[in-house]
Formats: structure tokens, C-alpha cells, sequence
């Protein structure tokens, strides 16, 4: 019984440990720097010609190893819901991410930092039917608090009719609130 006792209370040890290195998870490993202005904080931005809106929320994880994007888009009384992890592929020397939504669907692809943009250049989006389609995307921070996306499906290796948001940062609570039981 005594040995259980001293397990229990390494295990909580190590729990504390490990929680304490989480708050302190603010930091992005050096690889993803391009995406430090993300880091930590949450952003809103309208679809081009309608009310219909995207919030997002990046946090570092896992030691700064990784960076998490959690968004959502309200749709009426459904909301669409997504999370996307970015991470440094050092055998292939560059930025790879998985996206997930709640759709069933799941893309793969590379970001390359450029200056004030990040490309990402042949997403390979393929949805629960198995159906693909490839997307192509540019981030471009416009100050402090903005980053545009600009975005577009590529068909038959043209870029049709992209379509540009403007994003702004916003508070973790103005997030939670801007979505139906929380982002």
C-alpha cells in the first residue's frame, strides 16, 4: 500500500511538472516563427459580400512544437468547426500542417514563409467522400493586429475567382462569444 502511496505521489509530481510547462507554452519553436504573430491570440474576419463570419484562436502546444488553430463558422443554428496543426518536418525542412474538420474532411500541405506572407501553395483538401480538390492560400499580415487571407481553388492549374478576408485580432472571450457554446 505504501508503494501505491509513493507512485500516487510521483505521478501528481509529474502532473504538476507537466503543468507548469504548459502555461508556460507561449514560446514557438524557432522553425515556425513565421507564425508568432498568431501565437496566442484569437481573430475574426467576414466572408467578401455576406454577414457569415470565421473566428480563430492559434495557440503553441506541446512545447512549442506545434502550432494549434481552432476555428469556427457559424452557420444559422449548426456550426462548422475546424483545427488545423502546423509543425516543422525536419526531414523534408519545412512547415507542414494537417487540417481537420468537422465534416469529415482533412487536408494536407506545406507553408512557406515569405517576408510579411506565408504560402500555402497546393492544399490537398479531400472530404468524407473521398472526393479531392486543391486550394491555394496567402496569409499576408497588414499590421499588428491584421492579416489578410486570400484564397482560391485550383482547377486545371488555374487559381479560380480568389476570394479575400481580412482578419482581426480579437479577445478569447469576444471568440467563445462570437460562437454558439464556445469556439
Amino acid at each position: 500500500m505504501r508503494s501505491l502511496g509513493v507512485v500516487l505521489a510521483g505521478f501528481v509530481l509529474c502532473a504538476a511538472g507537466a503543468a507548469a510547462q504548459d502555461e508556460g507554452e507561449a514560446q514557438l519553436r524557432a522553425e515556425l516563427a513565421a507564425f508568432e504573430f498568431l501565437a496566442g491570440s484569437c481573430w475574426t474576419g467576414v466572408f467578401p459580400g455576406s454577414e457569415t463570419f470565421d473566428v480563430h484562436c492559434y495557440e503553441p502546444v506541446l512545447n512549442g512544437y506545434y502550432l494549434r488553430d481552432v476555428h469556427a463558422v457559424p452557420q444559422g443554428a449548426d456550426v462548422y468547426r475546424g483545427e488545423t496543426l502546423y509543425h516543422w518536418d525536419a526531414e523534408g525542412q519545412r512547415i507542414v500542417y494537417r487540417y481537420y474538420n468537422s465534416i469529415g474532411g482533412v487536408s494536407d500541405g506545406e507553408a512557406r514563409p515569405q517576408g510579411r506572407r506565408i504560402l500555402f501553395p497546393d492544399e490537398t483538401y479531400r472530404g468524407q467522400d473521398g472526393v479531392e480538390r486543391v486550394f491555394s492560400t496567402i496569409w499576408e499580415q497588414t499590421g499588428p493586429d491584421g492579416y489578410n487571407v486570400i484564397t482560391g481553388e485550383v482547377v486545371d492549374g488555374e487559381l479560380n475567382e480568389p476570394m479575400t478576408i481580412e482578419f482581426h485580432r480579437i479577445t478569447r472571450e469576444d471568440a467563445d462569444a462570437l460562437i454558439p457554446g464556445g469556439l
